[in-house]
């Protein structure tokens, strides 16, 4: 459990830029101009650039993220520790909070400062 733990807040740091990227790309353009036929797809209002700068290494480490999940997830399996399907739900579970731990850390210290 605590190969789990640290695995998943270590692949959690840089997930921190992502959720950055992510969250200015949102704010910055309105959700009525995303479904919009753009003429230029290098216009500044277009979504298309931002797809191209974040997809690839979003994806990238989406991989990386559940490759390794999967990895302990067989490894549990192997020591009989993860025997259920509720064991691995759990896994999961524990899996996707731990990776949000930094960027919560990171939200709640700039709010204090």
């Amino acid at each position: 459990m605590r190969r789990l733990l640290v695995v998943n807040v270590l692949l959690g740091i840089p997930g921190i830029i992502y959720y950055w990227m992510l969250s200015l790309m949102v704010l910055s353009d309105p959700l009525t101009t995303w479904g919009r036929e753009a003429k230029d797809f290098y216009e500044a209002h277009s979504i298309f650039p931002a797809e191209v700068v974040l997809g690839p290494p979003l994806a990238i480490g989406t991989i990386i993220w559940v490759l390794s999940n999967v990895n302990l997830i067989y490894r549990r399996k192997h020591t009989g520790a993860c025997q259920k399907t509720s064991g691995k739900f759990l896994h999961w579970a524990m899996a996707l909070v731990a990776s949000l731990i930094p960027t919560a850390v990171y939200l709640a210290l700039a709010a204090f400062f």
